[in-house]
């Protein structure tokens, strides 16, 4: 595999009728960054390891000329980057890296399923490897990399949604605005009438699993957001 090549292009196979497009964008030593054509994300590798990917079949190759005709490249001269940024957003895009480390990590390691059992290990490994001492819980990494592929690995999915407006979304932890998100958008998914309180119960009752779970760690218990937060949310939607 020629990386210097500039008609190479890296695909990732994310379901059986969808695909990620990435083109390398520069190779700096053994660091090779890649460019989502679509969405205009980086994505940073050793080469290393993904010569690996390919190897084992989690990336193919293609020709540039092989792209589906309904693809566009995004320049990335066209892609404009603020002067300044606000202490608020750096402070975002600091936790989407931090957020990306993790979802990054369990791909590269081809986690065999989401769940509790082969998660819960993976992120104590992951967080002592970067440091981390704010470690998610294994349902918390199961949404980043739902909305992480669901967007066609654009890492722009991992960014906090929310900001803080009040004293009650302050005291949400985050692992609870995921949870409200992940009822939401199951919620709209599959329903077209929207029922507020029938979405507030179904919170309820997936933060009380929650925190069964949590109780069962030693962990403290979670709080729910007010049932005129749910109704905001939905609104703004």
């Amino acid at each position: 595999m020629d990386l210097q090549n500039p008609d190479l292009i890296l695909v990732k196979r994310l379901s059986e009728h969808s695909c990620s497009y990435f083109a390398v964008e520069s190779i700096a030593g053994s660091e090779v960054v890649l460019t989502d054509i679509e969405s205009g994300g980086r994505f940073n590798f050793e080469k290393p390891r993904l010569e690996q990917l390919v190897l084992n079949g989690q990336l193919r190759t293609i020709a540039r000329r092989e792209l589906p005709t309904k693809l566009t490249f995004k320049p990335l001269s066209n892609v404009k980057k603020p002067e300044m940024e606000a202490a608020e957003d750096l402070a975002s895009r600091k936790e989407m890296e931090r957020r990306y480390k993790y979802v990054q990590g369990a791909i590269e390691q081809s986690v065999p399923a989401y769940t509790e059992k082969w998660l819960t290990p993976y992120i104590t490994q992951r967080a002592a490897e970067i440091n981390d001492s704010s470690s998610p819980s294994w349902r918390t990494l199961a949404h980043w990399n739902k909305a992480f592929v669901e967007s066609g690995w654009d890492k722009n999915a991992l960014m906090p949604r929310h900001k803080a407006k009040g004293n009650r979304t302050k005291q949400l932890p985050q692992e609870v605005h995921d949870l409200i998100d992940d009822v939401i958008n199951e919620y709209l998914r599959t329903h077209t009438v929207v029922r507020y309180q029938k979405v507030y119960d179904q919170l309820l009752e997936k933060l009380d699993t929650l925190n069964a779970e949590r109780k069962g760690k030693d962990l403290s218990e979670l709080k729910p957001c007010s049932y005129r937060w749910i109704v905001n949310r939905l609104q703004s939607r």
